[in-house]
């Protein structure tokens, strides 16, 4: 096998990771190892990516079609699905916010109930 074997080996490397060949022969060959290395770990970190939301992708599915077979089994909210894609802090306070929303909606039916027995009272003791 030829140096120039080995050169041209290299070439076809870096052009498969997006280096041009201008580049590569302005290269040294520990600029190169660098640049290859960088482009293997990025794809790496690509694929464990991938995996992960196929993975939870799967999860969501199972959980989907076990609610055919009993409704106890809910989805759970996107933020719960795909957690490092959403602000936990945004999320909190949207939970906070709804939480009281249904504060209020509770106190005012409670006062609502409470002010019709109250009236019920006023009226059958004004009778």
């Amino acid at each position: 096998m030829f140096y120039s074997d080995v050169i041209y080996q290299w070439l076809d490397v870096a052009l498969d990771c997006g280096i041009n060949e201008f580049d590569f022969w302005n290269m040294t060959i520990p600029e190169l190892q660098r640049s290859i290395n960088s482009y293997n770990r990025i794809k790496k970190r690509e694929a464990q990516e991938k995996a992960t939301y196929d993975y939870l992708l799967a999860d969501l599915i199972g959980r989907s079609v076990s609610r055919i077979y009993s409704s106890s089994n809910t989805m759970p909210e996107i933020s719960e699905a795909y957690p490092t894609l959403f602000d936990s802090e945004e999320i909190k306070q949207k939970k906070q916010a709804k939480q009281a929303e249904l504060s209020v909606l509770r106190f005012k039916h409670f006062a609502n109930s409470y002010n019709q027995k109250f009236k019920e009272v006023q009226r059958v003791t004004n009778e």
